[in-house]
């Protein structure tokens, strides 16, 4: 009986349709590059990548690593003891361990697994065996900071790692900034990603009435970003109404769509996220149930609305995030509406994302007094949230010479009637 990671059953990789790649090879060939010369750097000898995200750098690392019920972010403690099976630690080796040699791409197209054994990564031949080919030995990249696999794994293989004479250490940042720059077509495919987005608020646009419940138009907007080509997001998204109080919109926090029926006067706050080959793109808009908004709040969605005029006008890439806080800080404090308590002017990295999250590693706040010196890089990819009593998200693309808003859905307080 052979087992592919999901159940048991008849698997031939001969009789598979053959899976096209959203990238060309030479630019999966391009990644690895570039993650090979930071391992080069940090002086790694071995790379075990468990993030699906860092996966992804390159789907063809998926044959290779762990395989099986080790994936897992939550397995049967009495069951799973490791992953079931490993197709090979992974493709960045260095056999030789010459002097000054560093890791290169193994890349040999094998399909031979290697179950670890129980109860524990330590046994088994397939650990015994890996000294004499050149896997163990030297220092091991590992990603501590990886929901995957849990703490309980992840501690039993640097263990293993440790009792083979290697030198674990933490490798999460490098692999996370390998991802942060995103080439042209990973670009387009967010741009794809926020064409979902705007199709979805399009759809709260015609559906969104008193009497439907959230689940309900809910679905309706899933409907139509997926027939528009869209996937399921990384996390679930933010849709709730509240009631005003007052001129001012109370909040649900993050919660999701539930039973609850639409009220007229209230406010919806519908925070989504188009997906087009797993690249996420955010906007978040809020929706007045009825004709007659409070001037007070079209006039807050105003000027909250103005901090992406100043974005696009004035951010650039290559600035620090001392300079965009700066900037940011002065607009709301000279539109009156900045308070250290009652305002939210933040953004983090997007991009390729599986759930639970499509929150990246790059992140940044408007009351930050750390890391200032971090630099929006050129084709980099984040959100910037503006919620001052507002409900105001776009995803931004970092230029050269300008900042990018990607959404076409009106940044403002959008009246349904």
């Amino acid at each position: 009986m052979t087992n592919v990671g999901l159940q048991p059953g008849h698997f031939d990789a001969s009789k598979m349709e053959a899976i096209e790649l959203p990238f060309t090879v030479e630019e999966y060939d391009a990644r690895l590059q570039r993650l090979l010369g930071m391992a080069r750097k940090q002086g790694l000898d071995l790379l075990w990548i468990t993030s699906p995200e860092g996966v992804r750098l390159d789907p063809r690392i998926l044959r290779l690593l762990v395989q099986g019920a080790g994936a897992h972010a939550v397995s049967p403690m009495l069951r799973h003891r490791g992953p079931c099976r490993i197709r090979s630690l992974h493709p960045f080796r260095q056999p030789d361990r010459g002097a000054g040699a560093g890791p290169h791409v193994g890349l040999s197209g094998t399909t031979a697994t290697r179950p670890t054994g129980r109860p524990s990564p330590t046994s088994g031949s397939s650990w015994t065996s890996l000294p004499a080919e050149g896997w163990l030995g030297g220092t091991v990249g590992m990603e501590f900071w990886s929901y995957v696999p849990n703490r309980a794994i992840s501690t039993m293989f640097e263990g293993a790692f440790l009792m083979h004479g290697c030198r674990p250490v933490d490798m999460s940042e490098m692999v996370r900034t390998a991802r942060r720059q995103k080439s042209p077509q990973e670009i387009a495919y967010t741009e794809q990603a926020m064409a979902c987005c705007d199709i979805g608020h399009q759809a709260i646009m015609e559906h969104l009435r008193p009497g439907i419940t959230e689940l309900d138009l809910f679905g309706k907007v899933m409907a139509a970003m997926m027939e528009a080509g869209g996937e399921f997001s990384a996390l679930i998204p933010i849709f709730n109404t509240s009631p005003m109080d007052g001129e001012i919109p109370m909040s649900n926090g993050h919660t999701m769509a539930s039973r609850k029926v639409i009220q007229a006067g209230e406010i919806l706050c519908a925070d989504l996220c188009g997906v087009f080959n797993r690249y996420h793109a955010n906007a978040l808009r809020g929706y007045f149930v009825g004709d007659n908004p409070p001037q007070s709040l079209v006039e807050q969605y105003k000027k909250s609305a103005g901090s992406f005029e100043v974005i696009t006008s004035e951010v650039k890439a290559g600035m620090t995030v001392a300079e965009v806080i700066r900037l940011l800080r002065a607009y709301y404090e000279e539109v009156g509406i900045w308070t250290e308590t009652a305002g939210w002017g933040v953004g983090y990295e997007l991009g390729w994302s599986l759930p639970p999250d499509w929150v990246g590693d790059f992140y940044f706040h408007l009351g930050d007094d750390k890391y200032l010196d971090r630099v929006f890089e050129e084709n980099m990819v984040t959100n910037f949230e503006s919620l001052f009593n507002t409900h105001l998200i776009d995803t931004l693309v970092y230029e050269k010479d300008q900042t990018r808003i990607l959404s076409k859905t009106p940044l403002e307080l959008i009246a349904v009637g």
